[in-house]
């Protein structure tokens, strides 16, 4: 596999997955100070930033989880958000194509958010973005875009009850969990609490297709430690010292591909594909829905079924054709992935 060209673009991710399971109330991830115990730093965001969560319930109840924004400005903050979240309960089950990964980055993707905020929020107050009860056992994946035009705090967080009061209150108490610790450098599967770089690998380049049977591959979604020549994975800003340095999985970031196809002197057919070359035993790989040139397609890999047509077109000769295809990472995908050029 050759390296993909192109590289990050776009605001940073506020990311909260670790602890993944929780097991009591409190803060999950805040930007605002350090932990007493996580370690980390402060990082204050403004602008346009995304934020992204996962977690799963083992509190032995049913628990509220909470996006909150904190201004810690003299003067007011205008501030806009939009996004989805989905728990399990709300979707009915993990299936594939039912997940809250599934329908969160469906929504993401064709631009149909649950969540629209347009809001000031007073000097010192805080604002509830979004909020949903998460039954035990339960899990909840949510994305978000955020834009704020002066620094703010955000925090994701559990609650035992619908109280904003309370929210605040726990988003200085940490949750307890299982809070897996990142290696240094982290390991291809680290878990991410942190401010991540950007939100989307941004890659355009051309392929001469050749006059013959011939194909070539580009690298996905790497991480350091992953084995590959190529770390894609967005450096964080700031995270929990026990957290991974780099958004490993990329989870809520998107990969945006636009390929040219240059055709020889002969037609050709030729064909595009997104693979997924994980082999553990598990449930899925990659579960979530994209587009090519606009059109939304699934992007489904199981065990036995690890790649997904992108395109499978005719090719004549000294023909140009370009290929656009975009695809959010979903919750509980494994990586790593590749895109193959065939001339077939």
């Amino acid at each position: 596999l050759l390296p993909l060209p192109g590289g990050g673009t776009g605001g940073p991710v506020l990311v909260s997955n670790n602890p993944e399971v929780f097991t009591g109330p409190g803060l999950f991830y805040g930007n605002a100070r350090p932990s007493p115990t996580r370690g980390g730093t402060s990082a204050p965001l403004e602008g346009e930033f995304g934020v992204y969560l996962h977690h799963l319930n083992r509190s032995g109840s049913a628990k509220y989880v909470w996006l909150l924004v904190t201004n810690p400005n003299e003067a007011s903050v205008r501030l806009e958000a939009t996004g989805s979240a989905y728990t399990q309960t709300e979707t009915g089950g993990l299936a594939i194509g039912r997940s809250p990964d599934y329908r969160v980055s469906e929504d993401f993707l064709l631009g149909t958010p649950r969540t629209r905020v347009n809001t000031s929020v007073a000097s010192f107050r805080p604002f509830a973005v979004w909020r949903a009860r998460v039954e035990n056992g339960a899990e909840v994946d949510g994305r978000f875009a955020l834009e704020s035009d002066r620094p703010v705090y955000v925090y994701v967080l559990a609650t035992d009850t619908d109280d904003l009061n309370e929210a605040v209150r726990q988003s200085t108490r940490e949750a307890r969990g299982d809070i897996r610790v990142s290696g240094n450098p982290p390991p291809p599967f680290g878990r991410e609490a942190g401010v991540y770089a950007n939100d989307t690998w941004d890659a355009s380049f051309s392929v001469a297709i050749p006059d013959r049977s011939a194909h070539v591959g580009f690298m996905v979604n790497t991480a350091t430690g992953a084995g590959f020549s190529q770390v894609q994975a967005f450096e964080a800003i700031a995270h929990y010292d026990d957290s991974a340095r780099e958004a490993v999985g990329m989870y809520g970031n998107v990969y945006d591909f636009q390929v040219e196809l240059i055709g020889g002197s002969t037609s050709r057919r030729v064909r595009l594909r997104f693979w997924s070359l994980a082999t553990a035993s598990i449930s899925r790989y990659w579960d979530g829905v994209g587009t090519v040139d606009g059109t939304p397609i699934h992007v489904r890999h199981v065990p036995g079924s690890q790649n997904t047509v992108l395109a499978d077109v005719r090719l004549g000769a000294g023909e140009r054709r370009v290929v656009r295809f975009r695809a959010m990472v979903p919750g509980l995908a494994s990586i790593p992935q590749a895109l193959t050029v065939e001339s077939l």
